[in-house]
């Protein structure tokens, strides 16, 4: 008989074998970003496809994605936020609009494919290859910097702000000061344990909480295979 580690593996290779193992327009099946289309390599790219990857934080989004037609995905990657966000305004049918920030010119070439595979007359999306940080300079830009391209340009309501900077959350926030209101969403992927009491303490002073998500483990498929050290901040919503 089978053990559950055993179990877990024999799933994954069984996968190995049926998915390609290339870029390709690949469909999110389940989880909130459900209906999702998104040029990724589907072997590499299991949890994402079944809507398992970061599951800790699918109970939240399915909320927040309800009180929002706004996203501002800050470190976009392959695009899983930003196209997942997207299909999830479709389901509900919102007519949103999505700003994705992104400095790596692979990951920018990937999104630039999975844009062209979006539905027509969709929530509006637009890529910009460049840092987010506390400043504006060469390369760098900030949130507080972010004009709208439809409605108010300065709108700062009803948006989902995703900050994913492997450390620097810190710089981002400190350039996005105009969105600390309690109209707004907040989920922060944050690397170092020693920068979580400084984050809450900044959302503390404008009178907004957040609250922290450990991973946990997933019966059969385990934990994700990312670094110890890493949480998630994310808005109250009992607020």
């Amino acid at each position: 008989m089978l053990s559950v580690r055993g179990a877990s593996g024999l799933m994954k290779d069984v996968f190995k074998v049926i998915l390609p193992n290339h870029p390709m327009p690949t469909r999110i099946v389940c989880g909130p970003f459900r209906g999702a289309r998104i040029v990724m390599n589907p072997r590499s790219s299991i949890r994402k496809i079944f809507g398992f990857y970061e599951h800790e934080l699918n109970g939240w989004l399915e909320r927040v994605l309800r009180r929002c037609n706004r996203v501002l995905d800050v470190g976009a990657n392959d695009g899983y936020f930003t196209f997942g966000c997207a299909a999830a305004f479709r389901r509900l049918r919102k007519v949103g609009e999505i700003i994705a920030f992104e400095p790596e010119q692979r990951h920018i070439d990937k999104l630039r494919e999975s844009v062209k595979k979006q539905p027509i007359g969709a929530t509006q999306i637009t890529l910009l290859q460049t840092l987010v940080g506390s400043e504006i300079r060469s390369g760098t830009t900030t949130l507080d910097a972010v004009r709208w391209r439809s409605g108010d340009p300065e709108s700062r309501t009803h948006t989902l702000v995703k900050i994913d900077v492997e450390g620097a959350e810190l710089e981002v926030l400190s350039g996005a000061l105009s969105w600390l209101n309690s109209d707004n969403y907040f989920v922060i992927e944050v690397h170092e344990e020693r920068f979580l009491d400084k984050i809450i303490s900044l959302f503390a002073s404008r009178n907004l909480r957040l609250l922290k998500l450990d991973q946990r483990p997933l019966p059969l498929l385990g934990r994700e295979m990312r670094a110890e050290q890493n949480w998630w901040l994310v808005s109250d919503l009992a607020e």
